[in-house]
């Protein structure tokens, strides 16, 4: 319980050492029905901070939700065997100064997967298993959603390559990477990037659009490569980091935004979100918290690699 004015305290088992021990303590706090989470403790220094955990008040949204912007959204195609295996990464933002919650049986926020898309799966990121559903081709968050940005990570396959994209509302940023290698390719609506490596051997063509509003994107398989688009051979790169091998990707023409070598386990993978996360809290930036929530989707797609 908290006092009169929102204060409480509590004891921790031991002095937090994430280095040593691999402990992350927080605290949550049950408002007008809606859990909210504070920062993750991982050092003895934060000790000596406030500790914070911010709610809001609750605004019930219709029954089929409401649009959101998705600040960053990034796909990842690969070829698995026999059919197409997308990746998908969304950082929707609540802009207002309620949290959102879902009427009974409705949705928050819902978005149409591309067309032909099946098996979807939920993959990590914020929101929890029970309040994400595919239903109808789309994929449907009944989750309360609190002011700032949420990360939601879905996994389906399609049959080939080519396919239609929806991408209804305002999208800021829109990546796609797609694993080499694959035929020839076709996107229309966005633009070809560069090539980034995720390992040795491994690389992703990336394509990249900003600031899109209602658009239907299409990749288009094509009978012939033909010679690469010298912008192509110009901004061809292929990031590797010390220790060998890092998925760093960028906006177009962006500074590369670089996160912690895969080899690291599933804890300081999540230890890493965690401390972006609280990065996140305090950056108001908008070019600064776009870079945050790039890096952090990179994160989470290497956590759904060590599944």
């Amino acid at each position: 319980m908290t006092g009169p004015e929102g204060k409480f305290r509590f004891l921790l088992p031991s002095t937090p050492d994430a280095d040593v021990q691999g402990d992350i303590y927080f605290a949550s706090v049950d408002f007008e029905g809606v859990l909210y989470f504070g920062a993750a403790i991982t050092a003895a220094e934060q000790l000596d901070t406030l500790y914070v955990v911010r709610v809001f008040q609750v605004e019930e949204v219709p029954l089929e939700g409401v649009s959101l912007p998705v600040e960053v959204r990034t796909m990842f195609i690969e070829f698995a065997g026999d059919e197409w295996v997308a990746t998908d990464l969304f950082a929707i933002a609540n802009r207002g100064p309620r949290t959102l919650v879902a009427q009974e049986g409705g949705a928050v926020w819902s978005y149409p997967l591309p067309l032909g898309a099946t098996e979807p799966e939920l993959g990590e990121g914020d929101m929890p298993p029970g309040a994400v559903t595919f239903e109808g081709g789309r994929v449907v968050v009944s989750a309360p959603l609190p002011p700032g940005d949420r990360v939601l990570m879905i996994r389906y396959r399609l049959a080939k390559l080519g396919s239609t994209i929806p991408a209804p509302g305002i999208t800021e940023v829109f990546e796609l990477l797609v694993k080499e290698p694959f035929p020839p390719l076709r996107v229309e609506g966005l633009e070809p990037v560069d090539v980034v490596a995720l390992g040795t051997g491994t690389s992703y063509r990336r394509y990249g659009a900003t600031n899109l509003v209602d658009v239907v994107l299409r990749l288009v398989e094509i009978e012939d490569r033909g010679p690469p688009p010298l912008e192509w051979l110009a901004l061809l790169t292929t990031v590797m980091l010390v220790g060998g091998g890092l998925l760093a990707f960028a906006r177009p023409r962006r500074r590369a935004v670089v996160g912690p070598d895969p080899g690291l386990g599933r804890e300081a993978l999540i230890l890493e979100v965690a401390r972006i996360d609280d990065t996140l809290a305090e950056v108001t930036e908008p070019d600064s918290r776009s870079e945050l929530l790039e890096r952090r989707g990179a994160l989470l797609f290497l956590l759904r690699k060590s599944d």
